[in-house]
C-alpha cells in the first residue's frame, strides 16, 4: 500500500510517499506513473525507501487512487510505523 503526506510541514509543496511494505518496486512503479524524475527516489543509508515529490508529480500522486493521503506527516509515519510492526520489519 502506498501511503503519502499531502504536505511535507518542513517543505512546503513538497510530499513524501512510503510504501507500507517497504517495497521498492511499487515504489517506482508511482514515480513512473506520475512522471517523477529518478532522483524523486530516496534510499539513503539508514533511510526508509520513499519518494520525495513536488509539483505536478505530487498533484498526480495526491489524486491517485492506490494512493492513501495522510493530512501530516506525523500521521503518514505513525501508520508506517504501524504497518512495519504488525509486518515484524519495524527499525
Amino acid at each position: 500500500m502506498l501511503l503519502m503526506d499531502r504536505e511535507n510541514l518542513l517543505a512546503r509543496g513538497w510530499s513524501h510517499v512510503l510504501s507500507s511494505s517497504n517495497d521498492l518496486a511499487e515504489l517506482d512503479q508511482l514515480r513512473l506513473r506520475v512522471g517523477a524524475p529518478r532522483q524523486a527516489f530516496h534510499l539513503g543509508d539508514g533511510e526508509r525507501p520513499h519518494l520525495d515529490l513536488k509539483l505536478e508529480p505530487r498533484e498526480l500522486a495526491l489524486r491517485d487512487p492506490s494512493v492513501r493521503v495522510f493530512e501530516t506527516t506525523r500521521e503518514l509515519i505513525r501508520f508506517w510505523t504501524a504497518c512495519q510492526a504488525i509486518t515484524g520489519s519495524a527499525e
